[in-house]
């Protein structure tokens, strides 16, 4: 996507924004939020920068430490790159491009895509996830959830290569190399989430160290809920000083517990007292998504090629991305 001029003035606008956010970061992070809103054309973006310039009215937020802690800790073309990518490509032309798509055609489309990486697909066939990702930016989409299990350098040139789009990418704490970390310093598009077991705080410290943005993540089942529930869940992932915290739901959970969990994540981010972004991964992708375009669209591809959607998989040939394109799967499980 080549930048147009409002793309190219909102990047150089936070940039000089970056250089004065750790003299004051009260002061610039509202500046930061004027000016997304001011530049915000879109529904989801003027709804979110409205809401943050309401929270940040107060003065005693953490979110103010949080904009502080990345500010000084990151990497700030990183900071600018992802920002951009995520808020202007994805969020106000990708969006655009989708409501257009979605009236024309008549079905709905993710504004962000989950997908588990096949290893063996990504090396016996390495045209294939290039060809998806241009299949999906086509229809606007330009942020990519990516859940690795093998070994994550060997994605990292994908990422690279799709300069446009935001990428967040899933992985174990074990699979934090050396190597890994040496080339994900030249990728600016990506943000690391690290699932919160034992292994968390040290590959968080890694990422630390090297200036990259990351988060932690955790697939909550049913005998989680209590520790998440009292806060002991978010408080045991603070030291590690994440950007976002997210949590998604493993599919024995129900629909209760879901919504118990959903409403504490709201309750948390309403309050503001942690300095971290706590999301519920399925539940504000899809109100992402109904904000966008009127919609209601979660999408994703298991690591076997089978759709899955907020309603469950669908294990049928005509909807395995590994046999069809992205839009003949979309206009026929999505249709509005």
């Amino acid at each position: 996507m080549k930048k147009d001029m409002t793309g190219v003035l909102v990047e150089s606008s936070i940039r000089r924004t970056l250089k004065s956010i750790q003299e004051s970061p009260e002061r610039a992070t509202r500046n930061l939020i004027d000016l997304g809103l001011e530049f915000s054309n879109g529904r989801f973006q003027s709804r979110l920068f409205k809401q943050a310039q309401t929270m940040l009215q107060n003065q005693k937020s953490a979110y103010y430490d949080l904009v502080k802690n990345i500010v000084t800790n990151v990497d700030h073309d990183i900071i600018i790159t992802f920002g951009v990518n995520l808020g202007y490509n994805s969020c106000t032309k990708g969006a655009r491009l989708i409501r257009k798509i979605e009236g024309e055609k008549g079905f709905n489309i993710p504004w962000a895509l989950n997908l588990l990486i096949n290893e063996e697909k990504l090396e016996a066939e390495p045209n294939f996830y290039p060809t998806l990702l241009r299949q999906g930016m086509a229809l606007g989409i330009y942020t990519y959830l990516l859940f690795v299990t093998g070994s994550p350098e060997k994605i990292l040139p994908l990422i690279k290569k799709e300069s446009d789009c935001a990428f967040v990418l899933f992985l174990q704490g074990h699979q934090i190399s050396s190597s890994f970390l040496n080339g994900l310093k030249s990728v600016k598009n990506v943000m690391v989430s690290i699932y919160a077991n034992a292994d968390m705080p040290d590959a968080c410290q890694k990422l630390r160290d090297a200036r990259l943005l990351y988060a932690v993540h955790q697939r909550y089942t049913e005998e989680d809920k209590e520790t998440i529930l009292n806060g002991e869940w978010l408080q045991s992932v603070l030291p590690a000083h994440p950007a976002f915290a997210f949590l998604r739901a493993d599919f024995s959970c129900t629909p209760q517990t879901q919504n118990e969990i959903c409403q504490y994540v709201t309750t948390v981010r309403d309050e503001q007292r942690v300095p971290l972004i706590l999301m519920d991964i399925k539940q504000d992708t899809l109100m992402i998504d109904q904000v966008i375009s009127d919609g209601e669209c979660l999408v994703g591809f298991d690591v076997d090629g089978s759709l899955r959607t907020h309603e469950g998989f669908r294990r049928d040939e005509q909807y395995n991305i590994f046999f069809h394109p992205l839009e003949d799967i979309l206009q026929r499980a999505s249709k509005k």
